[in-house]
C-alpha cells in the first residue's frame, strides 16, 4: 500500500480546537493514480503536507510507502521526502532567476543519489525543452515550458509517490491539457503512484479513481 491513514487528526497550533483533518481510514494502492476533489480551503493541502512529511499529525497513523511518518522526527521526514516523494506545486515554485538545470538540481541535492547531470538533460529533452533554453532563467520561459520543468524536477529523484497540489489552476485550457497528458504519460512509464488534488472536476477523466475530499475527511470543517 502506498498510503494508509488510520484515525488521523490534525489541527494547527494557533487553533487547536479547530480540527482541520479527521480521517478514520483511507488508503491508496501502489502505482494507483487517484484524483481527490473538493473546494478550496477545505483542508486538501493540509492532507498533502501530512503525506509528504511537511506537517506532523496530532494523532493517528500516517503510513507512506511502508514507513510510519508519524513515528519520525522532522529531519527524518525531510530525508524521507527527498528520497521517495516528488511534489508538483500549484504555482510550480521554480526559482525564476536560475536556469532549468539548476532548478532541477535544487530538488536533487537533498537526496542521497549521486549527481545526475546527464539525467537532468535527458529529462529536459524528453519534455521537449530545447537545449537553447536550458541555461536561460526559467522566468523568461513560457508557462508551458515552466510546467514541464516542474514535472521534471518532481521526477528527478525517481520518486515512488508523486503528489500534485492544484498544479493546473493557473493554466489555460491548452496548457492544462498538455500538462495532464505529459504528467500521466510520465507516471505510467515510471510506475509511480500519483495523488492529484484539484477542485476542477473536468480533470477526473484522466484518472481511474476519483475520491471526494468530503468523504475522506469527516472533520466537518469544509468551506
Amino acid at each position: 500500500m502506498a498510503i494508509q491513514l488510520n484515525d488521523v487528526r490534525f489541527a494547527y497550533p494557533e487553533a487547536p480546537n479547530d480540527c482541520v483533518l479527521n480521517i478514520k481510514s483511507w488508503s491508496v494502492s501502489d502505482q494507483e493514480h487517484v484524483f481527490v476533489h473538493g473546494p478550496s480551503g477545505g483542508g486538501k493541502s493540509t492532507l498533502l503536507n501530512l503525506l509528504s512529511g511537511m506537517l506532523d499529525a496530532n494523532a493517528g497513523q500516517v503510513n507512506v510507502l511502508g514507513q510510519r511518518l508519524d513515528s519520525m522526527g522532522a529531519r527524518q521526514r525531510d530525508h524521507f521526502r527527498a528520497n521517495h516523494i516528488g511534489y508538483i506545486f500549484q504555482q510550480f515554485n521554480l526559482v525564476p532567476y536560475i536556469d532549468a538545470i539548476d532548478n532541477i538540481q535544487l530538488a536533487h541535492q537533498f537526496s542521497n543519489q549521486q549527481s545526475l547531470s546527464d539525467e537532468i538533460k535527458s529529462l529536459l529533452s524528453s519534455f521537449h525543452i530545447p537545449q537553447s533554453e536550458w541555461h536561460k532563467p526559467v522566468g523568461r520561459l513560457s508557462i508551458g515550458q515552466q510546467q514541464r520543468i516542474a514535472i521534471a524536477r518532481a521526477m528527478i529523484n525517481k520518486p515512488e509517490l508523486l503528489i500534485a497540489d492544484e498544479p493546473t489552476s493557473s493554466l489555460d485550457h491548452n496548457n492544462r491539457d498538455n500538462f495532464m497528458s505529459e504528467l500521466m504519460a510520465m507516471v505510467s512509464e515510471h510506475r509511480v503512484t500519483l495523488l492529484f488534488v484539484s477542485h476542477d472536476m473536468s480533470l477526473a477523466n484522466y484518472f481511474g479513481r476519483t475520491d471526494a475530499f468530503s468523504e475522506i475527511n469527516t472533520s466537518g470543517e469544509h468551506n
